[in-house]
């Protein structure tokens, strides 16, 4: 929700004191739990309260930061600044702003100012800055790193720093010097349930999933109301495949986090990797009474509409999205679905471009490379197709004998013959059983051996033939690979072998699966021809 700052300074001032006094601590509380609209209100009331505490609109902007509203946090940290333009926390905030752009050497100097400003004994912005450095795009762990251990050089008994260290090492893939901190933390205060969550979700990143889970519900154990805690439980659940346990606490998060737009777009993620489209939609369309412009949203309208083969919608949908996105902000996912849709609708050029272009962003997603190499099959784009499929195939990491099928098929087509029979040799490497992965290798190696003079093409059809009858129940769907199996094996015995009796089994094997099949009609009919008398002795002249 984008909220310009005369709108957005007027909803303050409209806002209901509660009848109770709340605190700012309260207020934090409510962030870290997630409960971003409730929050909201309590800011509000404090900033009523104490106008003239510029710390108020940091931990405001905190809230509209985290709860992923980032042009209104930038407008508290800006309104914090006016309020107060030496308050070292709202310069940590518009420093932020500004490196979340990829203003790295603005940040830096609004950061430097806000560190000078506070003092080296005020750990507070040190953490705040260093927090800014491990959360971004554009990260610099090591800065934070030394900026965390000078804080807690000054408060060796904070457990947040050593929450916050703990993170730097997890973003590093350090997990022992992770856990560490984290237990440290818990050693200064044992029932932090955030450092007793980052435990969690270390084990989660390192696919622990058993000692992930005991982790949340010991968090739960000690605090049943923290929201992350259910939302980390459930998304943990969900990858053991334990589906209902994983709704259940998906619904806990939602009713502690408040039904939050926020909460509710990642609880319409976890159903959409549910593949329970309608309730996504349910979800979506909840979100849209109360925040209609929410462009995550819009997004993942237009990813279940492709899902649920809706082209007409998907396709308004993202384009709303292209609309008001800037290209630089597009996800990998937003580009991945453009493809994807623009493929669906026909438009393979520019769909496939979008596909590069996610890969592109995020090359760990190599899935994306065989959407992108079938939609170069379907073009006829051969030598294009080859090299997608062989990009996925060299990164090595959760490779099928579906891949190299794919591969293989893509070299056969442009003709890159080796190739080819390479990928198919690792197809059948893995196959053993599957009769179509020696049809393709011996098709292969009929190009190799173009006069089949070698014979390369030999021992794959005699395999396939041999897998290929030992499925007698599907016997038929192999119908043409047999006839073309028996054909080779026919010519080769009548040309290379010599054979002429065995030339003739095969053809005789082709007639019976194919009686009106010309070519072995034809050969039968040479074979059975009777044999040509000699011409008699001409008669001597007188």
């Amino acid at each position: 929700m984008f909220i310009k700052l005369k709108v957005f300074t007027a909803a303050i001032c409209l806002t209901a004191i509660a009848s109770h006094a709340q605190t700012l601590k309260d207020a934090i509380r409510l962030t870290d739990n997630e409960q971003y609209d409730v929050a909201d209100g309590m800011y509000k009331q404090l900033i009523q309260k104490e106008p003239a505490n510029a710390n108020n609109w940091f931990y405001l902007g905190e809230n509209y930061w985290n709860g992923e509203n980032q042009d209104s946090a930038k407008i508290c940290y800006e309104k914090g600044l006016q309020v107060d333009a030496a308050n070292p926390l709202n310069s940590v905030g518009v420093g932020k702003a500004l490196l979340e752009t990829g203003q790295g050497i603005e940040a830096r100097k609004n950061f430097d100012k806000a560190l000078a400003a506070s003092g080296g004994k005020t750990t507070t912005v040190q953490a705040e800055v260093a927090k800014a450095y491990i959360r971004s795009k554009f990260k610099d762990l090591n800065y934070a790193s030394t900026l965390l251990n000078n804080a807690i050089s000054v408060e060796p008994k904070n457990a947040e720093l050593y929450i916050l260290l703990g993170d730097v090492y997890t973003e590093k893939n350090d997990g022992t010097n992770a856990a560490i901190n984290y237990n440290k933390a818990l050693e200064l205060d044992k029932n932090s349930v955030k450092a007793i969550v980052r435990k969690g979700v270390l084990y989660k990143r390192s696919t622990n999933f058993e000692g992930a889970a005991a982790e949340f519900i010991n968090a739960i154990s000690v605090d049943a109301n923290f929201a992350p805690a259910h939302r980390e439980l459930a998304e943990t659940y969900f990858k053991q495949r334990k589906f209902e346990d994983a709704k259940a606490e998906y619904r806990k998060f939602l009713e502690l986090s408040k039904n939050n737009t926020k909460a509710r777009l990642r609880y319409a993620s976890f159903l959409f990797l549910s593949e329970d489209y309608a309730a996504v939609l349910t979800e979506l369309n909840q979100i849209g009474k109360v925040d209609s412009s929410n462009v995550n949203m819009m997004r993942m309208f237009a990813y279940t509409y492709h899902e649920m083969k809706d082209s007409v919608k998907a396709t308004q949908t993202i384009n709303k999205v292209f609309e008001k996105v800037a290209e630089e902000k597009r996800t990998v996912l937003d580009n991945e679905y453009k493809g994807k849709i623009e493929s669906k609708n026909g438009n393979d050029s520019l769909g496939v471009t979008y596909l590069w272009k996610a890969y592109e962003v995020d090359s760990t997603k190599t899935d994306l490379l065989i959407d992108i190499g079938n939609t170069y099959m379907k073009m006829k784009k051969y030598a294009d197709a080859e090299r997608a499929f062989s990009k996925r195939v060299e990164n090595g990491k959760g490779i099928k004998s579906a891949d190299y099928f794919s591969l293989g098929r893509a070299a056969f087509f442009s003709k890159n013959y080796i190739l080819a029979d390479s990928a198919y040799a690792k197809v059948t490497e893995l196959q053993t059983t599957w009769p179509n992965g020696f049809l393709w290798r011996a098709k292969t190696n009929t190009m190799i051996d173009s006069t089949s003079t070698q014979g390369l093409a030999k021992p794959y059809y005699e395999k396939f033939i041999e897998l290929a009858q030992a499925d007698s129940a599907n016997l038929s769907r192999y119908k043409t690979g047999l006839i073309e199996a028996y054909r080779y094996l026919a010519v080769y015995n009548y040309k290379v072998a010599k054979s002429t009796d065995e030339s003739k089994s095969f053809y005789k094997k082709i007639l019976e699966l194919d009686p009106a099949d010309k070519n072995a009609q034809d050969a039968m009919r040479i074979f059975n021809a009777p044999p040509t008398p000699p011409n008699p002795p001409s008669t001597p002249k007188k």
